[in-house]
């Protein structure tokens, strides 16, 4: 093996479809479905969503970890620039390939993160299943839906209150990644899973965690439209900038585009 691998200077469609199958061969029969399943146990049936980010945020770690591994075999860093570097050639990838090859990516994604959902929260495929697609029309409305409650002024609100008061120590990232949860404990909490009837029962897939798993796993069809990721986007930057972390935010993620550009 070479002592300084390189990754790939540009993704095929062969290579994609193979790190995404190899991806998910760790999710669904590897160290990734141990930890996914184990994490399911760490909450009662039916799911509770106060402990739900910090689950939340576990499921993604093995997520990634299992991405990482399959990346790291490819000579791509391993670490968060070897995703951001995979991430931008896949995205290349999509702008140029034909549709043939762009649904099969598109379904490969889709089907690994549905994986993830039903491992790490105990719901089966089966139930997944019995509530449908979504039309491209209801999923932007729903997305819509969704937007305009994470910009309301309470939640803005409640977003800025809780982060001024939040007393934290640390690295920079350390305090990032804490002022970071405590957005997704408010999102939980105020836009998605609260008050009663929650935002997710409104829009048709039922109380509390589970109902959020299921509206994640129908949205994951979706998550490349355009006008859902504006949707979505427009919300969060709004979110950020109530709670102070719009700057962070992008000089992370510009360092991220600099470093996967350098490394390609």
């Amino acid at each position: 093996m070479a002592q300084n691998p390189s990754p790939l200077k540009q993704l095929t469609e062969e290579t994609a479809i193979g790190i995404q199958n190899a991806t998910q061969l760790f999710i669904q029969h590897g160290l990734g479905q141990q930890a996914l399943t184990e994490l399911a146990t760490r909450a009662p049936s039916g799911g509770d969503t106060n402990t739900l980010v910090e689950r939340w945020q576990l499921m993604m770690q093995t997520y990634l970890g299992c991405q990482l591994h399959v990346l790291g075999g490819m000579g791509y860093p391993a670490d968060e620039r070897g995703i951001a570097l995979y991430n931008y050639q896949l995205a290349q990838l999509m702008q140029t390939a034909d549709p043939h090859t762009q649904e099969s990516l598109r379904i490969a994604s889709r089907d690994t993160w549905r994986t993830v959902l039903c491992l790490a929260f105990d719901i089966s495929q089966e139930e997944l299943a019995k509530q449908g697609e979504l039309s491209i029309v209801d999923a932007r409305d729903i997305m819509y839906k969704v937007s305009q409650r994470m910009q309301s002024p309470e939640i803005l609100e409640a977003i800025s209150k809780n982060i001024g008061n939040l007393e934290v120590s640390g690295t920079p990232q350390d305090q990032l990644a804490i002022k970071h949860t405590m957005v997704q404990q408010v999102l939980i909490s105020q836009v998605y899973c609260g008050p009663t009837p929650s935002l997710v029962e409104e829009i048709g897939f039922g109380p509390g965690e589970q109902g959020y798993v299921k509206f994640q796993s129908a949205m994951a069809e979706y998550q490349s439209d355009p006008l859902v990721a504006q949707y979505m986007g427009g919300a969060m930057m709004q979110i950020l900038r109530a709670a102070g972390l719009e700057q962070a935010t992008r000089e992370m993620a510009e360092n991220m585009r600099a470093s996967a550009s350098q490394t390609n």
